[in-house]
């Protein structure tokens, strides 16, 4: 006698699975009621108060039969509704409605590298050098600012070494000519962010904490600039070629392989909105991600990665590779260069709101160039150091020299096929120019003025390196420094 068909049995595990799969043509057999009852006595799933099924699967652990299907569990359920497409249009403040005149390039540097920073990084140079050496290093605030245009000279005429600005086969004036060597070294190897004595352990923890107060002042200034419409969040990479550096990465595909990777959000127009130094893992244990690296930087639409790419490029155009042996002074430098980038593309988004003419729009050089020049010169009076015994025929070592024009020849525009090409016609920064600092009038060889352009004088600003009408008809020399 043949045996008799059993209804196929169902666990809870595959009453789940097939309700999550939607299979809904197959047919769960019910028994009689006293063996229901029966089963349920010794049910775990049922509540013997109430006798109501409790969810099983969360609160008893029921281990699977062999080649028994399994479900995992959802991590995002499914709803039974239909998808309602968020909006998506965009609601941002407009980013140049508030533009009615141009600032001066200084002024758009300072609002992503303030006064209150440098001032704050002078004070932490100072404490450092107490406790390194036993004496302060006695910077401030405007000697700071130097050798950051400097630094920005550096990488607009780009030496081998730092050291051959200043040496006499290699010298060059508009950097030799702002600070001794010896100085600019000095102050190389102080530079600091943060008292080491008052640093908490907490504090410590962090792999960047000699550089986090700056890092965070950057940042907050990056966070101030009105968003453009399209943005995109990648990694950029800081070239660096240290040995024993924890958080130095390797990326693949780049120029320069090994280095600081730093997750940048940027504009379609390359300007940087927010950043983040990667440090790798913590306590080194690397933790496991659903989307990996780069989708924990980010989930969704970087269809406008070309921001990213374009402020890498605009980056790496004139910057100085300064080296250290404090592995955290490249991405302070890289800062800087960043700063004067945003700098630059804020004054190009002020430019087009004004309807600027494009041959009146400073490229990224002449804009680095100008602000170079105005972090040197404003509210200082330089003059140029003496370097030796003066060659015969090369005149009075006395002689003054305008830091403009330091090392260069005394034009003798005399037609000759040897005479020196003339001078620059460009008009110093505004900041320079107004700072009522340092302006003396000098004798030099008779020419137009630069104000009025009509009458001729002998009388040149020793700042600024124009002529200018000084007489009791004319005086340009005091409308030119304060208009």
């Amino acid at each position: 006698m043949p045996a008799a068909r059993r209804d196929p049995r169902y666990s809870v595990q595959d009453i789940i699975a097939i309700v999550q799969d939607g299979e809904s043509d197959v047919d769960v057999p019910f028994e009689d009621t006293d063996a229901s009852d029966e089963e349920s006595d010794n049910d775990p799933c049922v509540d013997k108060g109430n006798q109501e099924t409790t969810d099983c699967p969360a609160n008893v652990d029921i281990e699977p039969r062999e080649n028994e299907r399994t479900m995992p569990r959802d991590r995002y359920p499914r709803q039974n509704k239909d998808f309602i497409s968020p909006n998506t249009d965009f609601s941002g403040p407009p980013v140049t409605d508030d533009v009615t005149f141009l600032h001066t390039p200084l002024q758009y540097f300072q609002k992503f590298v303030s006064d209150n920073m440098i001032q704050a990084l002078a004070t932490s140079t100072n404490e450092y050098s107490v406790q390194k050496d036993g004496r302060s290093v006695n910077t401030n605030t405007k000697e700071i600012q130097k050798m950051l245009g400097m630094y920005l000279r550096m990488g607009l005429v780009q030496m081998a070494a730092s050291r051959m600005y200043w040496e006499t086969d290699t010298r060059h004036p508009p950097v030799a000519d702002v600070m001794p060597r010896s100085r600019f070294q000095s102050l190389l190897t102080k530079l600091h962010f943060v008292n080491n004595l008052t640093a908490s352990e907490i504090e410590k923890r962090d792999k960047l904490w000699k550089l986090r107060p700056w890092l965070e002042s950057f940042r907050e200034k990056c966070l101030q600039v009105v968003p453009e419409e399209h943005s995109s969040v990648a990694e950029m990479a800081i070239p660096v070629k240290g040995e024993f550096i924890s958080i130095k990465q390797h990326m693949r595909g780049k120029p320069h392989p090994w280095g600081f990777k730093v997750w940048v959000r940027a504009g379609i127009s390359g300007m940087m909105l927010d950043f983040d130094v990667y440090q790798g893992s913590k306590n080194a244990i690397r933790v496991k991600s659903e989307l990996g690296l780069s989708g924990d930087a980010v989930a969704t639409c970087n269809k406008y990665m070309r921001g990213v790419d374009l402020l890498a490029s605009f980056a790496a155009k004139y910057k100085f590779a300064l080296k250290s042996q404090r592995w955290y002074m490249y991405i302070f430098w890289h800062t800087i260069t960043l700063a004067v980038v945003n700098a630059w593309l804020l004054y190009k988004r002020h430019c087009q709101a004004l309807t600027m003419p494009k041959k009146e729009t400073l490229n990224m050089r002449k804009f680095q160039a100008q602000l170079a020049s105005s972090l040197i010169l404003m509210d200082s009076t330089l003059t140029t150091p003496r370097r030796g015994r003066p060659s015969s025929g090369s005149g009075s070592p006395d002689a003054a020299e305008s830091p403009l024009t330091a090392g260069k020849r005394p034009s003798t525009d005399d037609g000759s096929p040897n005479s020196p090409s003339k001078k620059s016609c460009a008009h110093p920064p505004l900041d320079v120019r107004m700072d009522l600092t340092g302006h003396f009038p000098m004798k030099v060889k008779r020419g137009r003025c630069r104000h009025c352009s009509k009458g001729y004088t002998n009388t040149q600003c020793s700042k600024c390196d124009v002529r200018l009408c000084f007489s009791e008809d004319r005086n340009c020399f005091w409308d030119y420094h304060c208009e």
